[in-house]
């Protein structure tokens, strides 16, 4: 019976050193997870990878860019790339556009040949990269400022949405300060935005 344990430990352990695999985790697009509004035209990505055996290295990569989360149609496929890199490698695909949402995935092959499963996939959404994306105009107050008060305007407009929302995405900025908010509640956790800088001149945005 003890001889029985023994040889299915054994087992059990030469079963685990076959399939141990390497796995994809933590990507990055420029340092960030999924991040939105990347004014970056090649971005940069980044991964981890994690097995449960010892002295495993990459020794190649595949890593795919697509508009749909389910990977139908390629932006960039980068095919098997023989390289032990992981760290800010760079998009080499199409040409990006401007507010759009891109999915990418990697997989990886390890120092013996076997290679992963693709990893979750992760996202990422491009900035306004030229001046003629804005279709904006400037909302001012309804009234006659007083220049020696001042007081701070608060601009409301309300609206109705007759179908669900999948995803919504605003662009914002200011001549000063601004706080968004929608059903009184802060769309996101920035202050002081948009940021110091020459209004009549520059104005930075968040996304």
């Amino acid at each position: 019976y003890m001889k029985f344990l023994y040889s299915l430990f054994v087992l059990q352990i030469v079963a685990s050193l076959c399939f141990a695999q390497v796995k994809v985790d933590g990507l990055l697009c420029e340092n960030r997870s999924n991040p939105l509004g990347m004014d970056v035209t090649t971005p940069r990505f980044t991964w981890k990878l994690s097995s449960d055996k010892r002295n495993v290295m990459q020794s190649a990569y595949r890593i795919e860019v697509s508009e749909k989360a389910s990977f139908g149609g390629h932006v960039w496929d980068s095919g098997k790339i023989k390289s032990d890199s992981s760290v800010f490698v760079t998009y080499k695909g199409q040409p990006l556009q401007s507010g759009k949402k891109y999915f990418w995935r990697v997989q990886v092959w390890d120092n013996s040949g076997k290679s992963s499963g693709w990893s979750t996939p992760a996202l990422w959404q491009t900035a306004l990269f030229h001046e003629s994306d804005w279709k904006a105009q400037w909302i001012t107050p309804g009234y006659q400022e007083d220049t020696v008060m001042r007081p701070s305007p608060l601009m409301r407009k309300q609206f109705a949405v007759g179908k669900k929302i999948r995803s919504a995405v605003a662009y914002i900025t200011a001549h000063g300060m601004y706080e968004d908010n929608i059903n009184v509640k802060r769309v996101d956790d920035a202050y002081l935005t948009p940021g110091l800088t020459s209004y009549k001149k520059h104005l930075q945005y968040q996304t």
